[in-house]
């Protein structure tokens, strides 16, 4: 048993003005548009389509998303709080130094999302479509996922901080440094793709029977 401490992800700094000295705002965001230096306070955002926007220093708080499009739309040196959208598409976006907070969301489309320096903190989201993303140096705590589907993704120093995993869907993964150890996991899929993933001891006594069936071992007693 490897007994060496996984690297933790380098935190986020996002480099945001005041709240004052932003510039309020209530029309929703353009596809393909800049927006820099906005704040979007309490924005109904549900049913825009934001395709290929770009968002710079900009604060998104207690907006509703609701079917929200916002697939490959590039966020950097954002903060977004309170979003609750019952469905919500961040398909092929890319976020660096971001921090996401309270964000409240049912059914997550980001297969191909590329996350740097990102953190995710007292997230609740039912189903997460993560399919091949990109994540580098994240951290979500006191998150709350239900069903995340990692197939095919490529995290590089992702921890879990006092989450709750519900289930991990991990074939095909390529996984460097991902510590779940001190979240609760409820079950795991793709055992081929656990390599690299960090677990407490208990996780791994529950991970024992997956393990032993997918290599073959029969166990008696």
């Amino acid at each position: 048993m490897s007994r060496t401490a996984p690297r933790r992800p380098a935190p986020a700094h996002p480099d945001l003005p005041a709240l004052a000295d932003l510039v309020p705002s209530n029309a929703p965001p353009r596809p393909g548009a800049a927006h820099d230096d906005l704040l979007l306070d309490g924005v109904d955002l549900s049913g825009v389509d934001a395709t290929d926007a770009r968002f710079l220093s900009c604060v998104l708080q207690g907006c509703r998303g609701d079917d929200l499009v916002l697939t490959g739309a590039r966020f950097v040196d954002c903060r977004v709080s309170g979003l609750a959208a019952t469905a919500l598409s961040l398909r092929a976006t890319c976020w660096r130094e971001c921090a996401l907070e309270q964000v409240r969301v049912g059914a997550l489309a980001a297969p191909g999302a590329e996350l740097t320096r990102v953190a995710v903190v007292g997230a609740r989201v039912d189903f997460a479509d993560l399919r091949e993303s990109s994540l580098t140096d994240v951290t979500f705590t006191g998150c709350d996922l239900r069903d995340v589907d990692a197939t095919g993704a490529r995290w590089t120093r992702v921890r879990f901080e006092d989450c709750r995993l519900g289930a991990l869907e991990a074939a095909s993964a390529r996984l460097v440094d991902v510590d779940v150890s001190t979240s609760e996991l409820g079950g795991v899929g793709g055992v081929d793709g656990l390599r690299g993933l960090v677990v407490g001891e208990v996780q791994l006594l529950q991970l024992a029977p997956l393990l032993a069936a997918h290599l073959g071992i029969t166990v008696v007693g």
